[in-house]
């Protein structure tokens, strides 16, 4: 049975545990590996897991990812000195949307989200500078909270993107609070820190995770499509599971993510293209 929500109480930040309660929104695989991270490295004192499932809760509990669970974002999020998103970006800004009115004015907001300028633009919208956009460059083709793992995000790039689409962050300013709270909490993971705005971020998460993604896709349709794809399988090799590994991920995850960042993909595809264009032609030319 999961522990009633509030039947532990914030003690606020100290040294070894500069987080008081922090509030978990969705606790899959992701949500459950920094659940697990902080609990790792005693950077939070009560780590509260909010998600649709109960299942999951119950899961998360059993494996450690958190202490206390509800299916309740409001109640979750009202008691916590940090929040941190991680659900799907397409129901991302919905959700910044219903917790705002319950958020307290000191408590961090973050999330953790694929696609950064529709996010960042609604958190600065709503929460102003206590609004930090993240995004650890890290992950799994698999998913859910039996995924989860305690060391994912050690040595990952992790973006802090505060800024909106059309802003090229001043790194010459000094960070408000909340920037430096996320900063900290970043590097006491074992990630890497990297600030940015939400236009540099999205066109750079095309090229090196959705891009990635999208051929390993239809990579695996090529495969599956051919005449003879069962003793394809038999003979595949190591360079074959490298380009089908992540064709296993949620399709329907992925899927928002590349409806979300769509722009920036289809020039990062275009790109591509062109230099598979040139491949072409090289071979053609016997070269």
């Amino acid at each position: 049975m999961r522990e009633p929500i509030g039947s532990q109480k914030s003690h606020g930040g100290s040294q070894k545990l500069p987080i008081g309660t922090c509030a978990i929104i969705g606790v899959g695989m992701m949500g459950g590996s920094l659940g697990m991270a902080l609990k790792a490295e005693g950077l939070a004192e009560r780590i509260v897991g909010i998600d649709r499932s109960e299942t999951t809760l119950d899961a998360a509990l059993a494996s450690g990812a958190i202490d206390s669970g509800t299916t309740d974002p409001i109640v979750g999020a009202a008691e916590a000195d940090c929040i941190v998103l991680a659900v799907p970006v397409d129901v991302l800004p919905a959700l910044l949307e219903r917790i705002r009115p319950h958020v307290r004015p000191d408590t961090l907001v973050t999330d953790i989200g694929s696609v950064k300028s529709r996010i960042v633009e609604t958190g600065a919208r709503l929460f102003g500078v206590q609004f930090v956009g993240g995004h650890p460059m890290a992950g799994s083709e698999r998913s859910g909270i039996a995924a989860a793992r305690a060391d994912l995000f050690r040595g990952a790039a992790w973006a802090i993107v505060t800024e909106n689409v059309n802003a090229a962050p001043d790194n010459s300013a000094p960070d408000n609070t909340f920037v430096a709270r996320l900063t900290a909490l970043v590097s006491a993971l074992g990630a890497i820190p990297i600030r940015m705005n939400a236009a540099d971020h999205d066109r750079i998460a095309a090229l090196v995770s959705h891009l990635p993604h999208l051929l390993s896709f239809a990579y695996a349709d090529t495969i599956a499509a051919d005449p003879e794809s069962e003793l394809v399988l038999r003979m595949a090799g190591g360079s074959f599971r490298d380009l089908m590994r992540v064709s296993d991920a949620d399709p329907a995850l992925w899927q928002a993510i590349f409806h979300e960042n769509k722009e920036w993909l289809r020039a990062a595809l275009t790109a591509y293209e062109t230099h598979l264009r040139n491949l072409r032609e090289t071979l053609e030319a016997g070269q």
